[in-house]
């Protein structure tokens, strides 16, 4: 099993970087808004400033001083300055008395500042030989300005909290795969190695009982040689299988030409005739199609194919049978393996294309295999494209086919 600790802390970190990503995006977005819906205030109470100095410039320019101004916004405080006098104010109860500093405001320019509890905005400017400041209380924005960034507060805790749960269960979906596929390695490995102890230790029992014997010759162990010798094989046929196995998995091109399927399976069946006649089996190929050319890796299709005659072969006995029949399908050509050999449990089907899985009656009848051949034949199915079904009945029969696409 995948190590507990080394997936909690993946899973921890993948949590926390999606929560980092989720809450820097919310608080750029908060800033981005907050500062939009800030200069749209700002603006606003400008153009009202503005419109405001329009007015009072209108009047300065056609009325006496003695007469009051006429405010456009009686929300506005309207301060005129003549040289260092005052000339015209407006009544407000926000200042006690008129604060000389105020006018040393930049001039001709806008100002927020806060005075006795309240904040302000100004605009001061000069208009020939007056100096006027138009000022506006700005609490109700502020404090609208306070209520959004509550509100931006409350939508990131909450945006952290889902992120949190939701991270969780994506975290959970996308670490499926990275376990099943360690899993996967833990077990190939753990499969490879019970597969290559067998042998091994058939090889070093057989040294061992001929160290024991030092004065034999080597007609008195030939046989003990031939089954060292045999073991040898399997562990060196294992370990190629193995490495084209591993070969597979990470590289997948195909060598694509023109394969005429009828001259193929005529040269893969002659090899396999005079096999059948020495083991007293029938062996039979029925091909049903013409001269069919079609683009594919041959030499890969071939390995396919022998894959699956060989185990035909290698899970039948005397007088059992094996056909090898061909079929048109419109756009595919159908290329079946029967035997009526032991067949496979109908539970046992959905596994044969796993690593080193052989069922409890291949274990029992002590049939030579190491059950990656069928690992190897899906892994090319996939690389050529190619479909395959499987149909079998234990102690009856077992149909491979294959569905090669002619295009």
């Amino acid at each position: 099993m995948i190590n507990k600790n080394v997936f909690n802390k993946t899973k921890n970190s993948l949590i926390k970087i999606n929560i980092i990503v989720v809450v820097s995006f919310f608080i750029i977005f908060s800033i981005f808004i907050y500062s939009y819906f800030q200069g749209l205030s700002y603006n606003s109470i400008d153009k009202i400033l503005r419109l405001e100095l329009e007015n009072i410039s209108i009047q300065l320019s056609n009325t006496s001083l003695f007469y009051p101004i006429v405010l456009k916004d009686p929300s506005n405080m309207v301060y005129v300055y003549e040289g260092n006098r005052i000339r015209y104010y407006t009544q407000n109860g926000y200042f006690e008395d008129i604060f000389p500093e105020r006018k040393k405001n930049k001039v001709n320019e806008f100002s927020t500042y806060k005075k006795n509890g309240y904040t302000f905005r100004e605009l001061n400017i000069e208009i020939g030989k007056y100096k006027i400041q138009i000022i506006r209380n700005i609490d109700s924005e502020i404090n609208s300005f306070k209520q959004l960034i509550f509100v931006f507060i409350i939508a990131i805790i909450m945006a952290v909290i889902i992120t949190y749960f939701v991270a969780l269960y994506l975290t959970k979906k996308a670490l499926v795969p990275i376990e099943t596929a360690w899993n996967n390695q833990v077990k190939f490995v753990q499969d490879a190695s019970h597969e290559l102890r067998t042998p091994i230790s058939i090889v070093s029992s057989k040294l061992e009982s001929m160290l024991k014997s030092p004065n034999n010759t080597v007609i008195d162990e030939v046989e003990t040689i031939a089954d060292a010798m045999k073991e040898t094989r399997r562990i060196k046929k294992m370990i190629s299988d193995l490495l084209y196995l591993t070969k597979e998995d990470s590289i997948n091109k195909t060598n694509k030409e023109q394969t005429n399927i009828k001259e193929l399976l005529n040269e893969i069946s002659n090899d396999y005739i005079d096999i059948a006649q020495v083991q007293d089996k029938v062996f039979n190929i029925n091909i049903e199609i013409k001269d069919e050319i079609i683009i594919t890796d041959k030499n890969k299709l071939r390995q396919l194919l022998l894959i699956f005659i060989d185990n035909a072969f290698k899970y039948t006995k005397k007088g059992d049978k094996i056909l090898i029949e061909v079929k048109d399908k419109g756009n595919d050509i159908s290329i079946c393996v029967v035997d009526s050999g032991i067949g496979i449990k109908k539970e046992d089907i959905p596994y044969i294309f796993d690593r080193f899985f052989r069922s409890n009656n291949v274990r029992n009848k002590d049939i030579d295999g190491s059950g990656i051949g069928m690992s190897i034949a899906k892994m090319l199915c996939s690389s050529l494209n190619i479909g395959i079904d499987v149909d079998s009945k234990l102690g009856d029969y077992t149909k491979i086919e294959i569905i090669i696409p002619k295009k």
